[in-house]
């Protein structure tokens, strides 16, 4: 983790905006391993191999039937967190949706993005990285988030192949962000939206990335699209195979679901399977 990380972090649960870091273990001036601790709930959250375990309790820790949050929305959670450990290295070797993000989706979002040399840029649901280099080449710092701790391991991998030293990876759930608000000047979130298990969870990933994000900064956002195939073919909701939860978005439905917390400036369906959508945070909002 690299150290100036720490001024753009907090509890996730929100309890506390300076957490206590406690470095253990550190290479060329990143911290390899050690802990931030919350000094209002006491909780630690470990960094392990670089990355900043900054899970909710209700992800990180055992089923409790005292658990304050919709079990269906933590069940689901978890089955894809199960999921996405798994498939890791299949998901990977996905090479038609590789060309599709090098020839189509990532020029496009970059379009939409458009980030800058000095820009602070948040990636929410960075996955295995398969977007996140091309992220981190066009700004300054970039935080990337995943509840999936295998996926970060191979994300890293990746970043460090390339190259990349700009880049702190936080294991966390991207409806209940450690991260303190109005920090970035670009945020984006590709194909994550559509797999986010509730409408009730949903509206709370929206509102997050419209806390973090500075006023007026774009957001880009992409999600499955209920296009003429997957309506004729497919299903609008339900889950691939290994239990990963999905839900289709027809343009009015994401149009709404966007709109609760930001400025929709264009949704566009050129993606063929995702829409992509570019907004910002309302100048003068606080999103809390």
């Amino acid at each position: 983790m690299r150290p100036e990380t720490l001024s753009l972090l907090r509890c996730p649960v929100g309890c506390a905006d300076e957490l206590c870091l406690t470095p253990e273990e550190t290479v060329h001036g990143d911290i390899v391993r050690g802990a931030l601790v919350c000094p209002v709930c006491r909780h630690s959250y470990p960094i392990l191999e670089g990355i900043a375990q900054m899970l909710p309790n209700f992800l990180a820790e055992p089923r409790s039937a005292h658990m304050p949050e919709d079990p269906v929305e933590i069940d689901r959670k978890r089955n894809e967190m199960a999921a996405r450990d798994a498939q890791v290295e299949d998901y990977d070797r996905m090479r038609g949706l590789e060309l599709f993000g090098k020839y189509w989706e990532i020029p496009s979002t970059l379009a939409e993005l458009n980030p800058g040399a000095n820009d602070v840029l948040l990636e929410a649901g960075c996955g295995t990285g398969r977007m996140t280099p091309s992220f981190a080449r066009r700004c300054k710092a970039h935080i990337a988030v995943d509840f999936s701790m295998e996926s970060l391991r191979v994300c890293r991998r990746k970043l460090e192949r390339a190259g990349l030293t700009n880049v702190t990876l936080l294991q966390a759930d991207i409806c209940a962000l450690p991260l303190k608000d109005n920090r970035f000047d670009r945020v984006v979130s590709c194909g994550v939206l559509e797999h986010v298990p509730t409408e009730a969870s949903r509206a709370k990933m929206i509102a997050e990335l419209a806390r973090v994000a500075k006023g007026g900064s774009p957001i880009v956002i992409s999600a499955y699209y209920h296009n003429l195939y997957t309506r004729l073919f497919g299903e609008k909701e339900g889950a691939h195979e290994g239990g990963i939860y999905f839900f289709r978005f027809d343009r009015r439905e994401l149009q709404e679901a966007l709109s609760q917390s930001l400025a929709v400036e264009r949704i566009t369906g050129k993606l063929i399977y995702y829409y992509l959508a570019r907004c910002r945070k309302p100048v003068g909002v606080s999103r809390k």
